[in-house]
């Protein structure tokens, strides 16, 4: 299927991965630098349950760029390992630690995630994934000297859990205005965004965005989609980090296209982005209810402006394509 019905395998911020359960728990918080009147330039956000034997690695990685204006929000979904203690091993005092009494889901804890954070910008990181060195202040320059734009995006390395890399991922390329970003990814029913690990957004831009727990795979994307709503989009065009492959990861555990089928069409609907192509899209890679969802919208996706849009994000493939093939090839000076 090419990239058409691409879920990011980056790691979930607003979607299921977290399971659900009421294990009862003292709530924690600690706070290492006393100075919560303090707002920093940027927050790195990481909602994390029980990846503890990961964490070291992703803050590790934060504190390796170099930068004095930002703070670091941990906020732990219940975990049942030793997630605070390694934390607290760390005694920096950019470091904000908040324990939720019980689990309450993946998507809320992103939320807590956003309403906890104190930066002008906002960076998510999920627990498993490491940054690679540099990447905050090349997202950062791009928010601080282009107002305009409201989120910034990566390419990053998929690696195993061992952190040896397998490959790597690249996202829409460039600069664009957020609309035709929206239209790429609604129109072939793909996310070419990324996952939270990738992206780095204004805080502005997300006033009154949470992400929706009724999605089961495509809330980060939602998310992604509302933030473009409110601004351009940037695109650094390198790796920004190693997207660590496990058994828990939404790599591993991705639907069948049918249910991707099905959270696109709900995605296209609260969005009123039907149009030719991905009503041939879903019609193709969705089973029999997708095919009657398509038939009830086909004369509305099937105006002079909506073909436009088909149009536009069939070019928009090509580009991205050739982009990438000239890039693979291109000669590097020994």
């Amino acid at each position: 299927m090419m990239d058409v019905l691409r879920h990011s395998s980056s790691s979930s911020l607003f979607g299921s991965r977290s399971r659900v359960c009421r294990d009862k728990a003292e709530p924690s918080s600690f706070d290492f630098s006393n100075m919560t009147g303090e707002e920093p330039l940027l927050t790195i956000a990481i909602p994390t349950f029980n990846c503890a034997h990961f964490l070291p690695d992703a803050i590790a990685s934060i504190l390796r760029q170099g930068m004095d204006d930002f703070e670091i929000l941990i906020v732990d979904n219940a975990s049942e390992d030793n997630t605070e203690e390694v934390v607290r091993s760390f005694e920096n005092r950019r470091i904000r630690y908040i324990r939720n009494p019980s689990n309450l889901g993946a998507c809320e804890n992103g939320n807590r995630c956003l309403g906890n954070s104190r930066g002008r910008y906002i960076k998510f990181l999920c627990a498993d994934d490491v940054l690679l060195d540099g990447i905050l202040r090349k997202q950062l320059n791009v928010l601080e000297t282009r107002p305009e734009v409201a989120l910034v995006t990566c390419n990053y390395l998929s690696t195993d859990r061992n952190l040896n890399i397998e490959g790597v991922c690249v996202e829409f390329p460039g600069a664009h205005p957020g609309r035709r970003v929206i239209n790429f990814c609604l129109s072939r029913m793909t996310n070419c965004v990324g996952g939270p690990s990738n992206i780095m957004i204004r805080r502005a831009a997300a006033a009154g965005v949470v992400g929706d727990a009724t999605y089961r795979l495509l809330a980060d994307l939602k998310f992604n989609l509302q933030i473009l709503e409110h601004g351009a989009y940037v695109n650094i065009d390198e790796p920004g980090y190693l997207y660590r492959r496990h058994p828990n990861s939404d790599y591993v555990t991705n639907c069948p296209p049918e249910i991707h089928v099905h959270e696109y069409l709900r995605l296209v609907s609260e969005f009123n982005w039907w149009n030719p192509l991905n009503c041939v899209l879903a019609s193709l890679f969705g089973g029999t209810e997708s095919r009657r969802v398509v038939k009830e919208h086909w004369r509305q996706a099937c105006t002079p402006g909506r073909l436009a849009g088909s149009l536009e994000a069939s070019a928009d493939l090509v580009y991205k394509r050739l982009l990438r093939f000239f890039n693979e090839r291109r000669v590097v000076p020994v």
